[in-house]
């Protein structure tokens, strides 16, 4: 008699419910190791994306041109005793500057992964006044304009497929490769100005082209900077600190123009050494392929546990209504059927992209688990109920996955649905029939 109450105890559905929720608890643990899979290919897929990028050139930043005039000054030492010879650089940045640039893309394939490089031809036009020295504050400092000199910052080198020459007042002159002190860039090409006269207005310019890949960027150094980039690209995505001021983008590509004065940067013409970064006054455009198959497959897990536990109360109901045991281990399977959608649909939009991944999917998905259903119920109208289940599941997560700026309020209010109607269905569910 007791082992007949122990059983009856066992085989109630509160401990059924009480079970299969523990149950739905640990299977998480296999959805956090679909995404510790998801997170291994995004990270392969970002080293097979830098190893083709270091073959052609990476992202591109074009600075300058600006003059570097070195100083020495007579200063006091630390001790407070003699004075003391300091080196130093001082930089001025131009009165005008216009770039002009063009960039040619092109897709490049390593296995299943693609990336967008782009071949740049760069024009730069622009103007320096004649410096003024009494603005740096800079008392009795030498300056060695016989040793002057102009630097461009280009960040990868290896990418630059010319030989530039900087015209400066009709004259051309040699360019050198590396940069003539590190204050302002860590990379680029120096024009030794030999023989010119520095106390004048010099209009320059030069043409670089460039392989890159991804990202283009300018750095607004003029008083007055204009920019114009042009593309048949026809997803760019336009990056920096300054928006253009105008652009047009359309299925043929795209062109985009800024204007950025001296007042929008927070640093001035001219200045002595490292006492500024112009790194903030970057702009520019990213040429990037819309592969956000792997950020959307990452957001779809985070649903796993609202897919499970609808699946468990619907199964519930199904059970109470059909007097139809069903036992925990089928539960289970149920449960790792719905997580194999995750790992199917990682894998297949590698192969395919997200919406016939998550089409092909949830198709094989849905068509297993009704399967499955109807050979422990024998019953076409629960397997039905099933069948939409999934069907309205699939749809819904979806939509969210989609949505941008929606998501989080296309979620909640499709789970509040969700919730009227699971509660709708309990009222007609007789809880205490068994007993």
């Amino acid at each position: 008699m007791e082992t007949k109450g122990i059983q009856q105890f066992m085989n109630s559905y509160s401990v059924k419910m009480i079970i299969v929720s523990g149950l739905a608890i640990l299977l998480l643990i296999p959805s956090f190791l679909i995404q510790d899979v998801i997170r291994e290919r995004i990270a392969l897929s970002e080293n097979v994306k830098n190893e083709l990028y270091a073959q052609w050139g990476g992202r591109q930043v074009v600075a300058g041109p600006v003059l570097n005039v070195p100083f020495t000054v007579q200063e006091k030492s630390e001790s407070g005793q003699g004075m003391i010879e300091r080196k130093g650089i001082a930089h001025f940045l131009p009165e005008t500057l216009k770039t002009d640039g063009m960039l040619a893309p092109e897709k490049r394939k390593r296995g299943i992964y693609e990336v967008v490089v782009y071949e740049g031809l760069i024009k730069l036009k622009g103007s320096f006044v004649q410096p003024e020295v009494s603005q740096l504050d800079i008392p009795d400092g030498q300056f060695n304009w016989d040793a002057a000199y102009f630097t461009i910052g280009i960040s990868d080198m290896r990418g630059i497929k010319n030989l530039p020459e900087l015209v400066v007042n009709g004259q051309k002159c040699k360019v050198d490769p590396g940069v003539g002190d590190t204050d302002l860039f860590q990379s680029g090409i120096t024009v030794k100005a030999n023989g010119m006269d520095l106390k004048q207005p010099m209009n320059f310019e030069i043409e670089l082209a460039l392989n890159g890949s991804e990202d283009f960027s300018v750095e607004a150094l003029g008083k007055t900077s204009e920019v114009s980039l042009k593309s048949d690209w026809a997803q760019p995505s336009f990056s920096g600190v300054f928006l253009p001021t105008d652009r047009t983008v359309t299925a043929r590509g795209f062109t985009a123009n800024w204007q950025v004065t001296h007042l929008n940067r927070n640093f001035p013409q001219q200045w002595a050494d490292k006492k500024f970064n112009t790194h903030e006054a970057k702009l520019g455009v990213e040429l990037l392929i819309p592969i956000d198959h792997y950020q959307k497959s990452m957001r779809s897990v985070k649903y796993a546990i609202l897919f499970i536990a609808l699946n468990f109360i619907i199964f519930i109901f199904i059970e109470i209504k059909s007097k139809t045991r069903i036992h925990p281990f089928q539960y289970s399977l149920v449960a790792f059927a719905l997580l194999i959608f995750y790992a199917l649909l990682t894998s297949i939009g590698e192969q395919t992209g997200f919406n016939l991944a998550y089409l092909i999917s949830a198709v094989a998905v849905t068509s297993l688990i009704s399967w499955y259903a109807f050979s422990i119920l024998k019953d076409r109208r629960m397997v039905a109920w099933v069948t939409l289940l999934q069907t309205g599941l699939y749809l819904f997560l979806f939509t969210i996955l989609q949505l941008q700026d929606y998501a989080l309020l296309a979620g909640s209010v499709g789970l509040f649905v969700i919730l009227a109607i699971i509660m709708r269905a309990s009222q007609q569910i007789k809880w205490y029939a068994e007993g």
